[in-house]
């Protein structure tokens, strides 16, 4: 009789050498089911090492508040159930040990790829929705990838790993290396076939001048009244869209250069997110989060540029607003954090952008024993840096006085890993394609002190760069 094949617990790999950017090999896939692209477009060896390509999932897991939707292999399973336990049941279902390797290897080696969107917070914080859902898109949507192929953007190598997901079946995993090598190797010379440009209507804001200001000094009475110190306020930019997305992506790439870019094409939705924002890291039992706040724009000239970076590390208000939403996370940590573990390895720390300065800090802990991915995420989502302080109250104003749902805007992009790893970032200067309409929301903290015309210009100064080259779609009929 036939010896049953014995099932691989580690994913295997096939090293490529220097191979281009995922960037430049995606058209090869874009035509698969839901294409996706995490996009580290630079060379920062600390946040922004590793880029990500994969398509094609065996099963993706979407729900709607408590309603849950589980499509494995063609096979739809729908029930009534929290998407946190159905998103613990599939990672411990087709969970792997990581490659052990004497060298550095990428840590995402296949899994989870997708978008925590921001109504998952009437999960996590039981926030009531009173705000309007439009777009209707999933709270969230998360495929399971059995391939990805890695790019370590340091060296250029790249690596094709294979997990034999959904049956562990290292016959299978092998299979799909020699697949998408054939096909890496049958199209080297595949290009974007549609170079048509993108058409965009003018945009327009789903809040007025005058409400925007408004709804700001109404935040500033609930601070007075001792209800909460600081809101982060948002106002959503729209317009129509036709052509296709990656046209969009590939020309807003070029002069937004991002840790955290990502694009995924899934059914409902496209997201194109150029995030400079590292939400949860997650690897070897410890956790690590970055959360910006504090923003200044650009200079026009090196020195008015660095007298503009000097002042933001010197704005009492920017400084304070960090020091709270550290403080929010370091509580949010301590939920699942070994007791003693959390630190603060630098806060205040100024970072450059295409079209603002950032202040930028980081919190860290040891996950406790009995705490694991899932539990992480839920006692920190939605992060503290896009809701405010106290966080719960924070949210709660944010849905009395926004007009839309933010759908996967202030939500989390990024991967789990079947091996253990997580990295995901915070759904900052995105744009959401669905149907044809576009979607870029930008918002700002709110404290006593805020200026309210200011903060509404610190929005525009946040999307400039997105503005810049979205204006240059922008019909001329319109």
């Amino acid at each position: 009789m036939r010896k049953m094949e014995k099932q691989i617990i580690t994913p295997i790999i096939k090293k490529l050498g220097k191979i281009p950017h995922p960037a430049k090999l995606f058209p090869i896939f874009q035509n698969f089911k839901y294409p996706v692209l995490l996009d580290s477009n630079t060379v920062d060896s600390e946040i922004g090492r590793y880029s990500y390509l994969s398509a094609n999932p065996f099963l993706v897991l979407t729900s709607t508040g408590d309603q849950v939707t589980i499509d494995l292999n063609g096979k739809r399973i729908e029930k009534k159930s929290n998407p946190f336990i159905e998103l613990n049941n599939i990672i411990e279902k087709y969970k792997l040990a990581p490659i052990s390797k004497a060298e550095e290897l990428p840590p995402f080696q296949g899994g989870l790829i997708g978008y925590f969107g921001y109504e998952l917070s009437k999960i996590t914080e039981n926030i009531k929705q009173s705000t309007l859902r439009n777009p209707d898109l999933p709270d969230l949507v998360l495929p399971f990838y059995d391939w990805v192929l890695a790019h370590d953007n340091v060296t250029n190598n790249g690596y094709i790993f294979a997990t034999g997901l959904p049956n562990k079946s290292k016959i299978s995993a092998k299979k799909r290396i020699t697949e998408i090598m054939h096909y890496l190797e049958s199209n080297q010379n595949i290009c974007n076939n549609d170079k048509k440009s993108p058409v965009i209507s003018s945009i327009s804001s789903n809040f007025s001048k005058s409400k925007y200001l408004n709804s700001i000094k109404k935040i500033q009475k609930y601070i007075a009244q001792g209800e909460v110190y600081q809101v982060n306020l948002s106002q959503r930019f729209q317009s129509s869209f036709k052509g296709n997305p990656w046209v969009l992506y590939s020309a807003l790439r070029e002069s937004n250069i991002s840790a955290f870019a990502s694009y995924l094409s899934f059914p409902n939705a496209t997201i194109l997110s150029f995030s400079p924002e590292e939400f949860l890291n997650f690897e070897k039992g410890m956790v690590l989060t970055r959360p910006i706040k504090g923003t200044k724009p650009r200079g026009v000239t090196p020195q008015e540029d660095e007298i503009r970076a000097k002042s933001l590390l010197k704005s009492e208000k920017d400084l304070a607003e960090n020091l709270m939403i550290v403080d929010v996370l370091r509580n949010d940590l301590g939920k699942v954090c070994k007791i003693g573990s959390i630190k603060t390895p630098y806060i205040f720390k100024i970072e450059k952008h295409p079209s603002v300065w950032h202040l930028v800090s980081s919190i860290s802990g040891e996950l406790a024993p009995k705490k694991n991915i899932v539990d992480l995420i839920e006692s920190t989502f939605p992060g503290g840096s896009i809701t405010g302080a106290p966080k719960i109250r924070a949210m709660e104003i944010i849905e009395e006085i926004e007009p839309h749902s933010r759908g996967p805007y202030c939500g989390s992009i990024g991967y789990i890993s079947c091996t253990g790893p997580m990295k995901t970032s915070i759904v900052i200067r995105t744009l959401i394609i669905t149907g044809e309409k576009l979607y870029l929301q930008v918002g700002g903290g709110i404290v006593a002190d805020s200026i309210p015309q200011l903060e509404l210009e610190e929005t525009h100064h946040k999307a400039s760069a997105l503005f810049t080259i979205l204006n240059k779609y922008i019909s001329k009929e319109t």
